[in-house]
């Protein structure tokens, strides 16, 4: 039941009749008296709930203060419990170390930015030194194949020549040898043969040096001019990678990256060396072509001394006369032609074939190589790195802004949970202490099942904390139930105090009013005169003399007043106490306490 309501008990009514007592259900003369009943009146007014609760007084702000800086305390100005005024500085830091941290990482920036540029420069002289041999391979491939064919067509012309003079020089030595003796033919026809034979040892050394001695070397030539260009490249890796471990060593001089950048630098310097030695065995192989043969270098072969007579002998010379011996006389017979204007071009044709060659072996190498240069993702790494080590810098530079703040209080409130001690040395991100603010203040409450539903955001409050009082406002009700010890099911609230003070206390108890919903101008019962019964809310009237159950609709309640929504209207008269009547019995209603002595009069009188 609702306190202050009660159910209808017992009690005796007795009347008071010419100075004798009388029951109800007799009298002097006998006849039966009607019981009386005391009745009061609805009434219209308000109605406003109040629920009462206690709690604890709590900080509704509260701030944990972490190092900003790896340093050393140098001064703290409070102790656990201690109230500090917001502004006031709570904790100063030593600021050398920080200071040299700042220096240390501006140099690092700088080291960084020259690293990072050098390696981009490399990389776009790489990209633009590629390009330009893909270039130059196309140009060099067209001059390549028009000096082949220049060089065919000088052959093709030397071997015409060189057939003409063979015919001439026969024709020579055939009119020759019918003009002399038979031996003079038979000098004619070995005069030719040997020619031939000059002819044909020279076309074979020829052939050899075309097809054999210059592609062999040209191959080798090639062959070495690529071991360079591949050794180049792997330099220009190697010590793209020692600048990328140097910048990475710079951003995190860590036991890792320190080995990192060791091996980077060995691998540079082996790749250094081995480009060098290729480059020597290159230059070396070129300063050394095959010399193409001369005609005259086998002016002499097959060769020999002709004596028909024993007045006649040959010096072996057929390039420029034959001789004869038939009746001792002599004649000279020209059978040779000057081809060394045709060799000498073929020879300079060669040569430059072979460098044009060479020259388009080394850029198609460097143009198919792997790129030295470095790749979108590896400029974008690299551009990350330089920016890390920009922002260590800013962060040092801004560390050393923390340290010279140190800590302050935010707020008004009382230090707790404090860790700090002068003269420590602290790492950033380490707790320091709590500050609970004393300016934003609320108590924490429980409302038990049958008022929390009363019980809304927004609602005033009175607050009493000791001798104290101050106003509140509900400002926040959990939405999940908890179980006390006694097995109560309770609802959390949280009630702000208006205007805390210095008098108030974190975590000491207070005492909490909450004014809930208010019913104005609606009528109205006293608490004591409703009734709960399982199938609702009631109270007994007079109706018609008859005591009469009423079932009523009731809305919100004090302490003393309960508001009736339906089965009241102002002015009925509902019966306070029923006694030992009961429902059905006939009753009057007993006269107010201002007409007791006229009631009573009229009864002497009689």
């Amino acid at each position: 039941m609702k306190k202050g309501k009660k159910i209808a008990i017992g009690v005796v009514v007795v009347a008071v009749v010419a100075g004798g007592i009388y029951s109800v259900t007799g009298g002097a003369g006998g006849g039966e008296q009607v019981p009386q009943v005391t009745v009061t009146k609805a009434a219209t007014g308000d109605v406003e709930e109040i629920v009462d609760a206690t709690g604890t007084v709590v900080s509704d702000e509260q701030k944990t203060f972490y190092s900003p800086v790896n340093a050393q305390i140098k001064n703290v100005s409070f102790a656990e419990g201690d109230s500090v005024k917001k502004g006031t500085k709570l904790v100063e830091f030593e600021l050398k170390d920080l200071e040299r941290d700042n220096t240390k990482a501006e140099l690092n920036v700088k080291s960084g930015q020259y690293d990072y540029e050098n390696t981009i420069n490399k990389s776009d002289q790489a990209e633009q030194k590629q390009n330009d041999a893909k270039a130059k391979a196309g140009s060099l491939e067209q001059q390549v194949k028009d000096k082949e064919n220049y060089i065919a067509s000088l052959k093709s012309q030397l071997a015409s020549v060189q057939a003409q003079a063979a015919a001439d020089a026969q024709a020579a030595a055939k009119a020759q040898a019918e003009q002399a003796a038979a031996d003079a033919q038979a000098k004619a026809e070995e005069q030719a043969a040997q020619e031939a034979e000059i002819q044909r040892a020279y076309a074979e050394a020829l052939t050899t040096y075309q097809n054999k001695t210059l592609p062999d070397y040209q191959k080798e030539l090639g062959e070495l001019n690529t071991a360079y260009v591949k050794a180049q490249s792997d330099y220009n890796q190697a010590d793209t990678a020692y600048q990328m471990a140097f910048a990475q060593w710079q951003a995190d001089s860590s036991d890792e990256n320190a080995a990192a950048l060791e091996e980077a630098e060995s691998t540079k310097s082996q790749a250094e060396i081995d480009c060098q030695q290729a480059k020597e065995a290159y230059e070396d192989k070129k300063a050394n072509a095959p010399k193409m043969p001369e005609y005259s270098d086998y002016s002499n072969v097959g060769q020999k001394d002709f004596v028909t007579d024993g007045t006649g002998e040959s010096d072996g010379d057929f390039s420029d006369q034959g001789t004869g011996t038939t009746d001792g006389t002599t004649d000279s017979v020209t059978a040779s032609v000057d081809t060394s204007g045709i060799e000498n071009a073929i020879e300079q044709a060669s040569s430059d074939l072979a460098e044009l060659q060479s020259d388009l072996a080394t850029q198609k190498s460097i143009a198919e190589a792997d790129a030295t240069s470095l790749t979108k993702e590896e400029k974008e790494k690299l551009r990350i790195t330089n920016n890390l080590t920009e922002l260590d810098a800013k962060s040092a530079k801004e560390l050393v802004a923390e340290g010279k703040k140190g800590i302050s209080a935010d707020f008004n409130g009382v230090i707790s949970k404090s860790a700090v001690q002068q003269g420590a040395t602290v790492t950033q991100g380490m707790e320091l202490f709590t500050l609970q603010s004393t300016d934003e203040v609320s108590v924490d409450i429980n409302v038990s099942k049958y008022d929390y539903a009363k019980v809304k955001a927004g609602q005033k409050a009175d607050i009493t904390i000791g001798d104290k009082k101050y106003t509140g406002k509900v400002t926040k009700i959990s939405h999940i139930a908890t179980t006390n010890e006694k097995g109560s099911t309770l609802i959390s609230a949280t009630v702000s105090i208006d205007k805390p003070d210095e008098d108030i206390f974190l975590g000491v108890d207070a005492k909490v009013k909450i004014y809930a919903e208010k019913a104005e101008d609606v009528v109205t019962l006293p608490a004591g005169v409703v009734n709960i019964g399982k199938s609702g809310s009631f109270c007994y009237v007079l109706k018609d003399g008859v005591i009469t159950k009423q079932d009523i609709t009731t809305g919100i309640s004090s302490e003393d007043s309960v508001e009736i929504t339906d089965g009241i209207k102002a002015g009925d008269e509902v019966i306070e106490d029923l006694g030992s009547l009961e429902e059905g019995m006939t009753a009057e209603a007993a006269p107010a306490e201002g007409d007791s002595a006229a009631a009573t009069g009229e009864t002497a009188d009689e």
